[in-house]
């Protein structure tokens, strides 16, 4: 459930102020990956239109990027508090457990940022589950190298999280415990970019790409 709803507004309103200042807009390059990705992959078919499931949606701020995109038909979000949302080619549900996410069905899942809070030792766990309702993944998420870019990590996300009342994770991943969380999860990588430049300007001197990750992966056959 989101917290302060009728403060979220202002809340959305000032931290989008601050990223645009220090040019910590975090979305943009996420987006066009996602975009080059999908126009990549699809290309050859273009009469194909998506549905795409954004797991962990937030205020869909991904969805606001790419709504425009040719090959997308519809954006199922999927999240875990209660919001009324409305947008074209958006229908946004809320879910109380994985097990109601089984009878969902799309060609590719977006999960952007969303593993780390999940918690790390059970993120494979959820890879299997969200394999069985799409053949693509798309994943975003972040690497911690010591215990201050832990803190770092972790300081970000309440900064970015806090207004949804998402739980902070107590660690990240490795690029170690990100193999081993691939492996059982029974995927292969298309390709893996370990070293995503998401921010510019001082965002970027905070959180520079080594940071972060991008790894669109497939369903074993």
């Amino acid at each position: 459930m989101i917290r302060f709803k009728k403060k979220i507004t202002i809340l959305i309103f000032f931290s989008d102020l601050i990223r645009k200042i220090f040019k910590g807009d975090r979305i943009k390059r996420i987006s066009s990956k996602i975009n080059f990705f999908i126009a990549k992959e699809f290309s050859k078919n273009k009469s194909k239109k998506l549905t795409i499931i954004d797991f962990g949606c937030g205020s869909m701020e991904v969805f606001k990027k790419i709504q425009n995109n040719i090959f997308i038909k519809e954006i199922i979000g999927l999240d875990i508090f209660s919001y009324n949302y409305k947008y074209k080619k958006l229908k946004y549900v809320q879910y109380k457990n994985l097990k109601q996410i089984e009878n969902f069905k799309a060609d590719i899942v977006l999960v952007v940022d969303v593993l780390h809070h999940i918690g790390v030792d059970n993120a494979f766990k959820v890879l299997k589950k969200l394999a069985k309702i799409s053949n693509t993944l798309i994943i975003k998420d972040h690497f911690e190298y010591s215990f201050f870019s832990r803190q770092l990590l972790r300081f970000v996300d309440f900064y970015a999280n806090y207004s949804y009342g998402v739980t902070i994770p107590k660690e990240y991943f490795t690029l170690s415990k990100w193999q081993k969380t691939i492996k059982k999860s029974s995927l292969f990588e298309v390709y893996f970019d370990n070293g995503f430049q998401q921010h510019d300007g001082i965002f970027n001197v905070l959180l520079n790409k080594k940071y972060h990750f991008f790894s669109p992966k497939k369903k074993t056959i």
